[in-house]
Order: C-alpha cells, then structure tokens, then sequence
C-alpha cells in the first residue's frame, strides 16, 4: 500500500490542511517536524480514522477528533487515498458531529458517514461503496489489519525500541505484551485463581448435601463413620445384608408360589374333568341332529353341481341367443331396403311422364337468354348515346371559357414586360455597392488593426512604467535582505555555541554510574570538565530561540533568493517591452498610410452619389484626409461610407428581388397561356370529333331509348331466372334417382348376403349347445338353472357348515373320551379349600419382599447420590489440584523461571529477531546479529527475554547496552522495521511502502548520527517512503525533503512542505 494524499478538514487541531505523499515519491526519505503537541501524530489518527474509524490506540472516538476552532456549519472530515495493485483507492469519512442548522436556530445531529471509491490505472471510477459495513468488511478484507496493528506497522517508535535493547525482561514483557496482545495470559491466571475460590464452595456445598443423605439412610445395624469413605464402606456392607435377607424371604415367597400354582392346578383340572362331561353329553346331541339332515345335504350338492354346470356353459347359450336376434334383425333389414326400391320405382315412373314438359321449359330458357344478348349488346350503345350529348354539350361551353382566358393572360403579359425593362435599369445603377463593399472591408480590418496597435501602444507604456516602479522596489528590498542575512547568520552562530554548552552541561549530570554514555558509549570519564549549570527553562528558551533564529534565516535566505530572481525577471522585462514598442511604432505608421489609401477614393465615389441621390444642388463634401486625423474621426468616417453603402446594398436587393418576381410572373403568364393555346385547340378538336360519333350511335340504335331497353331486360332477366332454377331442379331430381337406385340396390345385395352369413352362424350356435347338453337336460332346463344361479352361495355355505360341524363332533368326541378315559372325577370343594390357603400364605411374604425392596431401592438411591458427591468431590480437589499446579507453570514458578506469557513472547521475539537479523547484517556489513539469551537470571524480571549482540569482529556475545550510539541506534531501527514486517505477516496484510519512525535522534553525537543517516538511506533503498520525526536541528540540515507542522500558540496548526 503506497500512501498518495491525506486531507484533514476540522479534526484535531487542523482547520483544513492537506498533505501530499506523491511529492516524496522520488526521494523517498523526508522529515516530520514540529514542536511537542503541535500534531504530528494527528497526521496518524487521520490515516488511522480514514481506514478503520478509529483513532490510534483507540484512545479517542471520532466523534472526539472534532477541531474545537471549527465554525458550528462545518463538517469534519477526513480524507485518505492510496494505490495498490495497478488500482487508485480514495476513502472519505466523517465522524457523528453536532452541527448548526444552516437555516434557523438550534443544532442537527449528523450521523457518520462513509464513501470508498475504486478507481482503475486510467483514473476511471469502477465501484464506489458508502455503507459503513461494507466499507469496513472491504478495508479489512484488503488489508488484513485492524486498526491498532496498522498504527504499529507505520509508525516506529524509535526511541522506545533503543530503551528496549537493554531492559529488563520484565520491561521487554509489557512493550511486548501490548504489542502483540498477550494480555489474556494475565486474564487467564487471575480466571485461575477466581476457579479455585468456586470450587471450594463447590466442596463446602457438597459435604452439606451428603450430611443431609446420611440422615435418610436406613440401617440394618447402625454405625458411626467419620469419612465419606467409611460411609460409603458402611452402607454397601448395610446393604449387602439387607439384599442376603431379602432373597431369603424372596425364597420362602417362591415356595408359597409353587405351592399355590399346584392346588391351582389340581383345582382347575378337576373343573375341566366336569366341563368335559357336560360337553359329551352336548356333543351327543349334536351328532344325532347331523345325521337327521344328511339326505338333504346330498340333495344340495346334486343341485349345487347343476347351477355350477349351467354357470360353466352359460357362454354358448348366450352366443345362440346373440346368433338368432342377428338373423331376425337381418331379416328386418332386408325387407325394410325391399319396401324403398318399390317406392324408388314409382317415383321414377312419375319422373318419366315429365319429360316433355322439360323439354319445352330448356327452349323457352334458351330464347330468353339469346334476347338478353341482344339487348346486352344494344344497352352500351344507348348509355354512349346519353354520354355523347353530355360530353358534346360540355366540350362547347369549355372552348368558349378558353378563348376567354387566353385575351386577358396576353394583356397581362404586355404590362409585365414593361415592369422587367425598369427594373433591370435600377438594378444597372446600384450594382457599384460590390465593388465599394470589399473596399470597405479591407478597411475595417485595417481601421480595427491601427486601433489594436494603439491600445497596444498605450498597455506597453503603462507596462515600462510598471516595470521601472517594480525594479526600484526590488533593488532596495535586495540591499535591507543583505543586510538582515549577514545579522541573522552571526547571531545563529552565537547561539549554536551557547545551545552546544548547554546540552554538553546537562548530558554530564544525566550519567549514571556503571551505565555507558549516551554519547560515546564509554562507562568512564576520568578528565570530565565542569561546566555552568543551567536551569531547564535556561535550555528550552535557548533551543527555542535557536529554533527560531534558524526559521528566519532559512526564510531571509529563501526571500534573498527569490527577491534576487525577481528583480533579474523585471529587468528582462523591460528589455523586452522596449523591443516590442519600437516594432509597434513602425507597424502603425504602415496600417495608418494603407487606411488612408483606401477611405480616399472611396469616399469621393460615395459621398458623389449621396448628393446625387438627395437632390441637386448641393456641392459633394471634401473626402480628404489629413495627416492628423484623429482616431474617432477616421472611424467616423468610415462608418459613414459604410452607411451609405449599406442603403445602396439594400435597395439592389429589394429591386433585385422584385425583378426576380416579375420574371418569375411574366414566365408563368407565358407558359399559362402556351399551356391554354394547346388546350383550346385540343377541345376544339375534340369537340369535332364527338359530334360525328353521336351521329353514328343514334343510327345504329335506331332510336330506342335506353330507359325501354332496361324495361324489357328486366322482364327477360326475371323469367330466364325462374326457367334455370326449374331446370336446375329438373336435372338435381334426376340425379338423386339415380345415385338413389345405385344405393338401394348395393344395400339389397349386401343385406342379403349379411342374412345367409347370420344364418349360417346361427346353426352353428345351436350346433355347439345340443353338443354340451346331457341327455337329461333340455334348453329350457338349462335357462331355467342360469336364472337360480344366485342360489349357490347359499348352498355351499350350507354345505361347507355341515361338514365343519360334523367334523368337529367326531373329533371333539375323539378327545374328551380319551381324557375321561385318563382322568377319574374329583372332589371340587375339598380342592377349592386348599387353594384359598395358599393364597393366603403367598400375599403374606409379598407384602414382606415389597416392603424390602423398598428399603434397599432408597437406601441404594442415597449410596447412588453419596457416590456422585463423592466423585464431584474427588474431582473438584483433582480439579484445584491442576488448577493450582497450571497456576504456578503459568507464573512462571520452574526451572527456567519462564512463565507461559513469556514462553509466549519469546516465540514472538526470536520471529523478530530472525528477521531483524537479516535487516542488521545488511545494516553493519555483517558484524552483528541479535541473539536471545538462553540463560537463567538470578529472577524471574531478568529471565527468558534478555537480548544479546554478537560481534562477528571480536567473535563473542555482548551486552546490548555496550554498543555505541550511532550501533543502538541502528540496531533499534532493525529491530523496530522487523517488528513491523512480522505484525504485517502474521496478519496477512498489504505491504505498507511508508513507514514513519518517530524520536530516536536526540542523543547522537555527530558521528553516530552520520551512522544512522547511512542506515537510514539503506532503508530508503528498500523502495519504502520513510518520515522521520524529530526535533533534532542537524537532521533538518541533512534532510532536505521536510512536513514542517507550525502552530499559532493558540492550539490550531498548519502543515508545510519543504521539498
């Protein structure tokens, strides 16, 4: 993701500022400058809010980042844009806000707003999204950060991470742990301890409940115990005692049983043994009744056979039937087709007599329709007749009107002719307009170009004096810019060295003893100088002054150059102007004596013919021009040419136009007129013409009018009309007598050999039924059994009942004399006696096992819920147990004096330092590599997160804190730019191309800051956009690309780019 622009309008402290990331493309790395709170890490928040709606650290809504100088109307807003992957995205949004109603009193409460827009290479829009969880699901989709871990991976900070190399581990944990989030390892011990709390009230809890059981159980032989392991132990044994006497009485209960089941048996034998001597005797009685009824059953199944055997044939009986109504209704047919060919033929006997009389009817039809002809033919003649008066009639009263019309057309001509010949001796006159009318163009032009050139004239002499004003300004601006540079450059001098003591002065009291200095890296200094002591206030007034002083020089310096380069373009100018005035001199004297040329002549001609045209007598103006002729003048002058010559231009075409229309109406009376001539004399031939044609149709009509012609064809029409309908249904009788015998004689033939096949048929049917009737049956026998075939459903339920009972009577006799025959016959009441006594017994020992199992069923029921407290209970204290054991490995409470957390982060650090590793060779030319210490401190705070530094020159490990300052410094920045690239990949985020690396600079000498700048422009040529934010005075000399925010005093801040 390469950054292109950010515009904040009424967030934090800016008004309306804009910053421009495309303009340190080339060069890559740049300075943010600015004093402490000015809001440098604002620019931050904005790039922050725009892509996530959270500030940095979200420490403060957007809804907070509202600027307190923003007017009540305006919104706040920030906007971001930037590319990736060939495609331009611009993000805008805008924070909840109370704003002004713009018409009216009171306030309006706008919501947030949000608008992403997708452009492609070319700048074309392709998409644009202005839901704010779609924004936010797309930022994160494209990004795979969260607001937090992109503050991290763009902004370094770059003094921390020196303080990092050599702090504790305990130092190293919280700047890791708020970095990658490791915080809920602490949440996690502080749940552990809150875990082991609940479960000793869960214990507590479950001891009451298992006082409360041991009160319910019911003992055989009670005891005492003290644990719940006795009790438990007590009660199983209780039990297993209880469960010994309860089978026991079980036992006796299943002796009673037996006994009971045997005189149960005994008893019901005996009363099955009377039973089946009471059914013999039944089953007598019934056998006697069967027998009385076997003639009859043998007479159902005679008749059953019958209707079964009528049933099977029944098919060929139906056939016969079928056969012999279609012989009989052959029979019918065929007499029916005899009775119509009689009737056939007395109709064409009555047909035959008519004939004569057809005859003359078709003669009589054929005169008519010859006199039809005729007449057809006579009738045109006589419409033609009608048609040749009229149109003779007609032909005469045309010719007269014509000869009418062609006098007057001639008399118009000859008044049109006279109209054409004025008006072309007008036109001969004013024709002269053409040529005066390109004269005076050409003038105007030239009359416009000799009036540009004098407006010319007069800009380029308020120019030279422009010019001549602004070169005296600029020279003595130039002598007081000296003058202030050379002051200011002494005094900054001056100042630097009073800065210099006191940053010396006050870096000698910051040494600690046995900790390396800052400066040089040494842990001695035994020729340290004394120095004056300042105060603090003696400091920062002295670094603001020196602040200040070097702002005006730089800006003196800027003015010089540019007072310098102005005064240089003036002079230029001037040159120029001069240049230009002498040409346009000698470029007007020429247009000037070319006007003159040109108005001379031309107003002679023109003011000639305006006299002539207003009346005689009056003498032409003097047309001539004087050499001092002022410019109004010329111009009036000519625009009274131009006048005149407008009238004249105006009256050719008006006379023009009227000779257009006069030709245009003598043409059109000549060709009217040519046009009637030929007109007339085609009627009068015309007329000749019809008039002999009416004398040869009244000869040939031989004057019979056409009304009697219609009359007679009207009478013919109606009654050869009346003939052909007769005629016609002559000739359609006689057809369907014909097409009548035709049918009727193939219907006798086919009906006739229909009967013989029926016939045939039918004998055929009678045949095959004598065939299956038996001797003893008749054809009446057999249709009387098919109609009592409903009767055999009857008849073999009847039969089927009879011989099912009379099976059952000879089995069941069968059997009850075989058990008889086994069994002799008991005594009832003396067996009743014995089984009321048993049952006694039985319901004695049931009410003793139900009232046991009772017992045993609660008291194993209490032992159930012993042993679930008492496995809880052993759980809960193995639970506390690990709880308590994880609670130490997570506290870190072992060998290695490692907690989880830490375990954790070291994972987190040794991936940052492999690859910070790679960075840093590249960084010292190979000399150093981080290495994390693997040794036991004597504490946990110094344990587990110790960095080490292995110097490739003298081939050992060293402490951090012994590298110098220019060496902490880029081991810092290799550390703090890995950090970044691991958040970046862990989180499958874009590559960031800018990163922001803030303080860090304040302490280095001379040396170590040139050593730093080297790391810094290897960074640079990574392709990555670098800021670096600091106060420090040398960096700003250094570097030349610079985001300078100044602010006013009163808390509202600008942005200004130095490039």
């Amino acid at each position: 993701m390469q950054p292109r622009k950010l515009i904040m309008k009424n967030f934090g402290p800016y008004i309306h500022e804009e910053l421009d990331f495309g303009d340190f493309q080339e060069g890559g790395l740049f300075l943010v400058s600015g004093k402490t709170g000015a809001g440098k890490t604002t620019i931050f928040d904005g790039m922050t809010f725009a892509l996530f709606g959270e500030t940095s650290g979200n420490l403060r809504s957007g809804k907070e980042m509202r600027s307190t100088f923003a007017s009540p109307t305006e919104e706040t807003s920030v906007r971001f844009s930037f590319d990736h992957q060939h495609l331009h995205y611009e993000i805008e949004r805008r924070p909840e806000q109370v704003l002004a109603k713009k018409r009216g009193d009171g306030v309006t409460n706008q919501a947030a707003k949000v608008r992403l827009t997708i452009y492609d290479q070319q700048g074309k829009e392709r998409k644009q999204i202005s839901k704010k969880n779609e924004v936010d699901i797309f930022i994160k989709d494209l990004l795979q950060l969260d607001a937090k871990q992109f503050f991290q991976i763009i902004l370094l900070p770059q003094g921390e991470f020196r303080n990092f190399l050599i702090a504790s581990s305990n130092e190293k944990e919280k700047v890791l742990r708020n970095i990658f989030g490791t915080e809920m390892y602490q949440r996690f011990n502080e749940w552990l301890k809150e875990q082991v709390k609940k479960q000793t009230k869960q214990i507590e809890k479950q001891q009451t409940a298992a006082d409360h059981l041991v009160t319910r159980f019911e003992w055989t032989e009670p005891a005492t115990p003290v644990s719940l392991v006795e009790t438990l132990a007590y009660w199983q044994t209780d039990l297993e005692k209880q469960r010994s006497h309860q089978q026991t009485i079980e036992a006796k209960k299943f002796q009673a049983e037996q006994e009971k089941k045997t005189a149960q048996e005994a008893f019901y034998l005996a009363k099955e043994i009377h039973k089946a001597l009471a059914e013999q005797q039944g089953l007598s009685q019934q056998a006697a009744n069967l027998a009385a009824k076997e003639s009859q059953i043998l007479d159902d199944k005679l008749r059953l056979q019958q209707l079964d055997w009528a049933s099977e044939h029944q098919e060929i009986l139906r056939q016969k039937d079928e056969r012999t109504a279609e012989v009989a209704q052959a029979i019918q047919q065929l007499t029916f087709n005899q009775q119509s060919l009689e009737q056939w033929q007395e109709s064409q006997e009555i047909w035959d007599k008519s004939r004569e009389v057809q005859i003359d009817r078709k003669d009589e039809h054929t005169a008519a329709k010859q006199r039809l002809q005729i007449l057809a033919q006579l009738k045109p003649l006589a419409e033609q007749v009608q048609q040749q008066e009229k149109q003779v009639a007609s032909l005469q009263e045309t010719v007269t009107q014509q000869e009418k019309q062609a006098q007057h057309l001639k008399e118009q001509q000859n008044l049109t002719m006279k109209q054409e010949q004025g008006l072309k001796e007008e036109i001969q006159k004013h024709s002269i307009y053409q040529v005066q009318e390109v004269q005076l163009v050409r003038g105007e032009n030239l009359l416009y170009q000799w009036q540009m050139l004098k407006k010319e004239e007069q800009q380029l002499t308020d120019t030279q004096q422009q010019l001549t004003d602004q070169q005296r300004k600029l020279q003595e601006e130039q002598q007081q810019l000296v003058s202030k540079y050379d002051e200011l450059t002494e005094k900054l001098v001056q100042e630097k060295s009073r800065n210099a003591k006191m940053q010396i002065a006050r870096l000698s009291l910051l040494l600690v003893e046995g900790e390396p200095c800052p400066v040089c890296g040494s842990f001695e200094h035994p020729a340290a100088q004394k120095h004056t002591e300042y105060s603090n206030e003696e400091i920062i007034d002295s670094e603001q002054q020196l602040e200040s002083l070097e702002n005006q020089l730089q800006q003196v310096g800027e003015d010089r150059s540019t007072n310098l380069l102005l005064l240089e373009q003036v002079n230029d100018q001037f040159q120029t102007i001069k240049q230009k005035m002498s040409a346009l001199k000698e470029k007007q004297q020429t247009t000037y004596q070319t006007l003159r040329e040109i108005l001379q002549p031309l107003m002679e001609n023109m003011l000639g013919q305006t006299v002539l045209k207003e009346g005689v007598g009056k003498e032409p103006a003097d047309p001539l021009l004087a050499e001092g002729l002022t410019e109004k003048e010329i111009a009036t002058t000519y625009f009274k040419c131009q006048q005149i010559n407008q009238q004249l231009k105006e009256q050719f075409a008006l006379d023009s136009q009227k000779l257009t229309e006069v030709q245009a109406n003598s043409q059109h009376l000549t060709e009217e007129l040519t046009a009637l001539e030929a007109s007339l004399k085609t009627a009068s031939d015309a007329l000749r013409l019809e008039e002999g044609k009416l004398s040869s149709l009244k000869e040939q009509t031989e004057g019979v009018s056409l009304e009697q012609l219609n009359e007679e064809q009207e009478q013919l029409a109606a009654q050869s009309s009346r003939l052909a309908a007769l005629i016609e249904a002559d000739q359609l009788e006689e057809q369907r007598l014909k097409e009548q015998y035709t049918i009727l004689t193939e219907q006798q033939r086919n009906l006739q050999q229909f009967l013989a096949d029926k016939q045939q048929a039918a004998q055929l049917a009678q045949e095959r039924l004598e065939e299956v009737l038996p001797a003893a049956c008749t054809e009446q026998q057999m249709r009387s059994l098919l109609n009592d075939l409903e009767e055999r459903q009857e008849l073999r339920s009847t039969i089927k009942t009879y011989e099912q009972q009379q099976r059952f009577v000879q089995q069941r006799q069968l059997e009850l004399a075989q058990f008889l025959q086994n069994n002799a016959v008991p005594d009832l009441e003396v067996l009743q006696e014995q089984v009321d006594q048993s049952e006694a017994a039985g319901e004695q020992l049931q009410e003793q096992v139900i009232r046991g199992k009772e017992q045993i069923k609660q008291n194993q029921r209490l032992l159930e819920e012993l042993q679930i407290i008492y496995q809880q209970n052993t759980k809960q204290l193995e639970k506390i147990s690990h709880l308590q054991q994880l609670s130490e490995v997570i506290n870190g409470e072992n060998e290695k004096k490692t907690s989880l957390e830490r375990y954790v982060l070291q994972r987190f650090l040794t991936e940052i330092l492999e690859v910070a590793n790679v960075r840093l060779a590249r960084l010292t030319r190979g000399r150093y590599q981080f290495e994390l210490a693997d040794k036991v401190g004597s504490y946990r705070s110094s344990t587990g997160l110790e960095i080490d530094i292995y110097d490739d020159n003298a081939g050992s490990l060293r402490r951090a804190h012994t590298l110098s300052g220019g060496e902490s410094f880029i081991a810092a920045l290799a550390l703090a730019i890995s950090l970044a690239d691991v958040i970046q990949n862990r989180s499958g985020g874009i590559e960031i191309e800018a990163l922001f690396i803030d303080e860090g600079f304040g302490s280095l000498d001379e040396e170590s800051l040139e050593m730093a700048m080297e790391a810094l422009e290897m960074i640079e040529n990574e392709g990555r956009m670098i800021g670096i934010i600091s106060h420090v005075r040398e960096l700003r000399e250094r570097i030349l690309q610079q985001v300078v925010v100044q602010t006013d005093g009163s808390g509202q801040s600008k942005i200004r780019t130095k490039l």
